[in-house]
């Protein structure tokens, strides 16, 4: 490497051309291993799920608390009943049907139908309310500035087919109407998500709702973390410049760029086992994603634009509710 930081092509093609070896060795002398303990994760489960439920019904109230109630023929359910109707029904994996015969079991005693249920999902003062929610459970923890990590995953639309896999062998490439894309900015610690978006078009239009997300709640990002899929420079425009970066540039890249770009190259390069270490605490958005689909499933049933994002939300929003006593 030249002196005083200065980096020829040249050298950084032979770093470059080398990040898959010194990856597989960091893996090799750093990764611990996965040890899957069902018990730990049921009693884990079980603390989080009595935490949402000690908060919910106060959250709902005071997210509800600033949105005027729709006006013309009365409803049946009042706003606030409507978003704990949805809210529970996911968590439960309940279907339409189902959740509008059980809703005396969970407090409700009006008597509607299954269509109902699903005119719910494209209620505008739900999907408002749904929203404040999610802005107060961060407020609960205080977040405002972070270090982040980043990583989108699908809901599948059918039966037969599984988001990872899918991309996997296809990438941004997976055929449109079989996922829906869902993309997560995570505080790594708390755990929560701060930005989190669905897209019926693709990971990459997900990712951009949750970036706007952040910048819309004003959260201060101290450094973020993207797969490959997110390695371009042009990835260093969505973040600001005191953000620190880290990703791994694809195999096409060159050295010259933004200064940003040569930075976070030039750390990579002085100090790679330093800068892996960091990339890979990813590691926590997919574990988060793995917990998320366990708690609520990996399929969306709905069949609307509208109705099927409602849906796809709501499961990031659970992922925070679980965690905002935690």
């Amino acid at each position: 490497m030249g002196s005083r930081g200065v980096i020829t092509q040249d050298q950084y093609e032979t770093f470059r051309d080398n990040i898959n070896a010194l990856i597989q060795e960091y893996r090799e002398k750093f990764s611990a291993p996965v040890i899957t303990d069902s018990g730990k994760y049921e009693e884990t489960y079980r603390k989080r799920l009595l935490g949402m439920s000690m908060e919910l019904r106060s959250m709902i109230d005071h997210a509800s608390s600033i949105v005027v109630d729709e006006f013309g023929r009365p409803s049946l359910l009042d706003a606030k009943e409507k978003a704990f109707i949805i809210l529970v029904k996911e968590i439960m994996k309940l279907s339409n049907r189902r959740m509008a015969y059980e809703l005396p079991l969970f407090g409700v005693d009006r008597i509607i139908s299954y269509k109902t249920v699903e005119r719910l999902y494209s209620d505008p003062l739900v999907i408002m309310i749904l929203n404040n929610i999610f802005i107060e459970t961060l407020r609960k923890k205080e977040i405002g500035k972070c270090d982040a990590a980043g990583d989108g995953t699908g809901y599948s639309l059918t039966v037969t087919k599984h988001y990872r896999s899918m991309r996997e062998k296809h990438g941004e490439s997976v055929k449109k109407g079989q996922f829906v894309y869902s993309f997560a900015l995570m505080d790594l610690s708390t755990r929560m998500y701060i930005g989190y978006a669905v897209s019926l078009r693709s990971e990459k239009d997900a990712y951009r709702k949750a970036i706007e997300m952040i910048s819309k709640l004003r959260i201060d990002l101290a450094s973020i973390r993207l797969d490959r899929y997110y390695s371009g420079q042009s990835i260093l425009d969505d973040f600001s410049e005191n953000t620190r970066i880290f990703i791994i540039p694809k195999k096409n890249s060159r050295i010259r760029g933004s200064r940003a770009w040569r930075d976070m190259i030039l750390r990579f390069m002085n100090d790679p086992v330093a800068y892996l270490r960091e990339y890979f605490k990813r590691s926590n958005s997919e574990a988060g994603f793995s917990s998320d689909k366990r708690s609520t499933g990996q399929m969306i049933f709905q069949r609307r634009k509208d109705r099927i994002e409602t849906s796809g939300f709501c499961k990031g929003l659970l992922h925070n509710l679980m965690l905002v006593n935690g």
